[in-house]
């Protein structure tokens, strides 16, 4: 009877879950560089002189918005803001178009924020730092950052041929990019009604962004060995 003999094939690695996906290295570096591109063009826009009629324009525009905002009330406020946002930022998720919405977007907003600061007689920069220092502006600059992100990865997807899996990937972005977006209309409600508790949230989101750190850490692979297996012929 001749002897069995033993052989090994590979086998292909199994794919990851969209979760471990999103956490990836590659695409948490991209949505990294989508956010501090994001806060140059904002400051950028924030900076950088306008004329008069422009300024005007900007502030009648942000006191018009500031006005049917604060008509709403807390409830209607959440409302607004999340809907607003969330338009916005599904949008900035297609492909090519979305990127272009964004960095309209994003100027825009620092344009306008140089247009109030003016009227108070403060640099608009200096405005964008104070900004910054409420969680609820963090948390939605990160939200458009994983939907930009989202829109070039779908092209990176196209044209590998992954479409399909990415889809998986994508499912997971628009949700996380609602939650997002939900968590920071309503951190920026209680901002308006109470500064100090909105600058309060900091701690909250510190500790949720060690937690998603250290998950992202946990899912990354610790081994690029390939697995065999054994069979007799």
């Amino acid at each position: 009877m001749p002897d069995e003999e033993a052989y090994q094939e590979p086998i292909p690695p199994p794919r990851p879950s969209a979760v471990k996906e999103l956490l990836g290295r590659r695409r948490l570096a991209l949505m990294l560089t989508v956010f501090l591109v994001e806060l140059t063009i904002f400051f950028l826009a924030a900076s950088v002189p306008m004329d008069a009629a422009t300024q005007q324009a900007l502030q009648n525009e942000a006191k018009n918005l500031t006005g049917a905002s604060n008509s709403l009330g807390p409830p209607g406020q959440f409302v607004y803001i999340f809907t607003h946002n969330a338009a916005i930022a599904f949008g900035e998720m297609v492909p090519v178009v979305g990127g272009l919405l964004w960095v309209v977007s994003i100027y825009a907003t620092g344009q306008i924020l140089q247009a109030v600061a003016s009227s108070q007689g403060a640099p608009g920069a200096l405005y964008g730092l104070l900004l910054l220092f409420f969680p609820f502006a963090i948390v939605e600059l990160s939200a458009y950052a994983v939907a930009v992100g989202s829109g070039v990865m779908l092209i990176v997807a196209w044209r590998r041929h992954r479409l399909r899996s990415e889809m998986r990937v994508l499912v997971l972005e628009l949700g996380v990019v609602a939650a997002m977006l939900l968590l920071a209309a309503a951190m920026e409600t209680v901002t308006i009604v109470n500064p100090v508790l909105g600058i309060a949230l900091w701690i909250p989101t510190g500790l949720t962004i060690a937690a998603l750190a250290l998950i992202s850490v946990r899912t990354q692979p610790t081994s690029d060995k390939e697995p065999t297996r054994e069979a007799a012929s």
